[in-house]
């Protein structure tokens, strides 16, 4: 009789697991995919932030040039020759870092408003809540920032407030924009390159 010879039975624990391997591999992919999509939109976000801090310095730079150009009549010329040595910081920048590890970039301004103190685009710290006392709040300030464009005289023309507001229009809201953007790019592109470097161990 022919001897029959068993085939040796692989155990459970040495069979590869390759099903879970390619689920993970899947799971890496769509993965990679959304944050490949959350880059491209950010990136567009990005480049309309661009395009409108372009418009809004051109805009400004050119009421500047008209405010000079029909201020021909008198020698004094609206730029840095007649800044106020005295000058004072107007706005403020506020930097927030949330759970989220994404920091968050915004203005504010230094002036107190009319209509009571400003609010700040982030909530604030327990530190900036606090209430002055009343003797803190009674004393004034001792050098309070003035509108830069007193520099220049009361009546000043419109092109030169016109490039005014287009330059604080710029700092207010374009620039922390760039800045937050600009950051959060950064984290996308660190974060692709961790799941690319995981689907090549695959």
């Amino acid at each position: 009789m022919a001897e029959i010879q068993a085939s040796p039975v692989l155990a459970p624990e040495s069979i590869p697991n390759v099903d879970n391997s390619e689920d993970e591999k899947k799971a890496l992919l769509i993965r990679l995919d959304d944050l490949l999509e959350e880059y491209l939109n950010t990136l567009d976000e990005y480049q309309k932030a661009r395009e409108q801090l372009s418009k809004q310095l051109s805009s400004g730079y050119l009421s500047l040039a008209q405010a000079n150009f029909h201020n021909q009549s008198t020698s004094t010329r609206y730029g840095q020759d007649c800044y106020d040595e005295r000058m004072q910081v107007i706005r403020k920048i506020t930097i927030t870092a949330p759970a989220t590890d994404q920091i968050a970039f915004s203005t504010s301004s230094t002036q107190p408003s009319p209509n009571g103190p400003e609010k700040e685009t982030n909530s604030p710290t327990p530190e900036e809540s606090e209430k002055p006392s009343p003797e803190e709040s009674k004393k004034p300030s001792p050098n309070p920032a003035s509108d830069p464009l007193r520099w220049f005289g009361i009546l000043v023309p419109q092109a030169l407030r016109s490039a005014q507001a287009s330059f604080i229009s710029a700092v207010d809201r374009s620039i922390p924009d760039l800045a937050t953007l600009a950051r959060e790019l950064r984290g996308l592109e660190m974060e692709v390159g961790r799941v690319q470097k995981q689907i090549k161990r695959l």
